[in-house]
Parts: C-alpha cells; structure tokens; sequence
C-alpha cells in the first residue's frame, strides 16, 4: 500500500510540474471505470444472496441488520452469514461511491 501512495503523490508531483498528461489522464480514468465495474458485479451478486435471505425469512435486510445487532435475533448461522453479506455490501457501495467521486 506504501508503494502504491508513494506512487500516486509522485505522479500528482509530476503533474504539477509539467501539466495534464493526455494518456495519464486516461489511463487513470479507464482504471476507475474498471473498478467501479467490479465493485458494481461484486454488490449485483451480494444482492442476489441477499434477496435470498429476505426471501426466507421475509425480511428485509435493513431490518434484519438492525435486530440482529441488536442481539433480537439470537446467532445462528444463517444470520452470521447474512449480517457478513450485508456488512460486506455496504463497504462495496461506499468504496464505488469513493471512486465515483474521483472521475
């Protein structure tokens, strides 16, 4: 990760001194888009085992998040899994929101 920052501060280094870079520009934005659509088919199928538990249970996951960290719900496999789906799905979203926010 070191690597990777001192990477990007030298680039924005470099940018500042010689100006916007066409193919820099572009390859960054290619990356983001890339990434972006990752983190979209990662939450499309979170979704899926998500509906898959509402479905079930007949409940949304909000909902079921909410009681279960309650300690409502007790702590059964099932909602182990479910709440670590859920969890997982929202950092998805915030880390794609994040990048979103770069383009």
């Amino acid at each position: 990760m070191a690597q990777t920052l001192l990477k990007v501060k030298n680039l924005g280094k470099f940018i500042k001194k010689h100006g916007e870079d066409p193919f820099i520009s572009q390859t960054i934005s290619k990356m983001l888009t890339y990434k972006i659509q990752k983190y979209e088919e990662e939450i499309e199928v979170l979704n899926r085992e998500l509906t898959k538990f509402e479905g079930i249970y007949k409940k949304e996951s909000a909902t079921f998040f909410k009681e279960f960290k309650a300690g409502k719900l007790g702590d059964d496999m099932d909602f182990i899994e479910w709440s670590s789906l859920y969890q997982m799905l929202h950092r998805l979203i915030e880390k794609k929101a994040e990048l979103e926010g770069m383009k």
